[in-house]
């Protein structure tokens, strides 16, 4: 497999965390800028059961393209522990050797293609051998769209950036500075690579993530914040009600503050099958994965 196209699709796995991470993050941040002040939030708390708002529980998140392809492009499978505030994340490359309820073994992207998100679902599910009773399917428009919403985010440019790509239709230009990017400058911002290692690039979008949250929350994006969330949920679509996503976004937002997100990839290697590339997973590894990243639901046989 090309370089070029792993690169493309570790920037799209971005893109679809920061879409997750800002959508639930700011949905909290709304509610205990704005609900508190007006005594909602501690009325809906009182008469809510004792229970926790959104329990222990796993979530699988989809990354597609725009208007849906008929595979998902990103697969991740996220953790959400409400007691301690912390979030756990596998994400699955989308080659990965499968077997597919009522398909046999195949990719798991292609999971999506023959039966949409359940099948997704259920294959991701006997994959890891846990439950996994919720799921967000993430536009991977999303993102740019929100920043032209909000008029754009301020970003201060560590040095000049200058890369072209006619083939993959990517221009990027940007002087160093502080600078107000659009949703298009920021794609290239945070996809620069060709002077800078993967560690300062995977760097620069974990400040970008912290930058954008932060100023989603300012006052006059808080007014406007029926577009905002307009634009958000266009690109998102859950089986959360709106109880279980604020409790979601509770616990999100409070991961994010605590810097309490772990994240890792499915270990495996490389598979070719009639001149078709597959990702074989390490299926030896997989017990002590589960149980450190995603250990809610894990049946026995994902136990060590």
């Amino acid at each position: 497999m090309e370089k070029k196209e792993i690169k493309k699709r570790g920037f799209k796995a971005f893109v679809v965390l920061a879409i997750f991470l800002i959508f639930f993050g700011m949905i909290a941040g709304f509610v205990i800028g704005i609900a508190s002040r007006l005594a909602l939030l501690e009325v809906f708390l009182s008469l809510a059961p004792t229970s926790p708002i959104f329990p222990r529980s796993n979530i699988l998140v989809l990354g597609v393209d725009k208007g849906y392809s008929h595979r998902s492009d990103t697969i991740m499978v996220v953790n959400i522990d409400p007691d301690t505030k912390k979030v756990g994340l596998v994400s699955i490359p989308r080659d990965t050797l499968v077997t597919i309820p009522g398909r046999g073994l195949d990719k798991v992207n292609h999971a999506f293609a023959y039966g949409g998100i359940e099948l997704s679902r259920q294959t991701v599910a006997e994959l890891l051998k846990i439950d996994i009773p919720y799921y967000v399917v993430v536009d991977l428009s999303g993102l740019e769209e929100l920043i032209d919403k909000i008029g754009g985010v301020k970003v201060n440019v560590p040095k000049r950036m200058y890369y072209v790509d006619y083939a993959d239709d990517l221009r990027i230009d940007l002087q160093p500075g502080p600078q107000i990017l659009n949703g298009s400058q920021v794609m290239g911002y945070l996809r620069f690579r060709h002077t800078d290692s993967d560690f300062a690039r995977i760097e620069r979008q974990q400040d970008f993530i912290k930058t954008v949250g932060q100023q989603l929350m300012r006052r006059e994006h808080i007014l406007q914040s029926a577009d905002v969330f307009f634009s958000l949920l266009s690109c998102i679509e859950t089986n959360l009600n709106s109880r279980q996503v604020l409790g979601l976004s509770l616990t999100v937002r409070g991961a994010q503050e605590s810097g309490q997100i772990a994240m890792t990839t499915l270990l495996g290697g490389s598979l070719i099958v009639d001149g078709i590339y597959y990702y074989k997973p390490d299926t030896d590894s997989l017990p002590s994965m589960v149980n450190r990243y995603l250990s809610v639901g894990a049946t026995e046989t994902s136990q060590p």
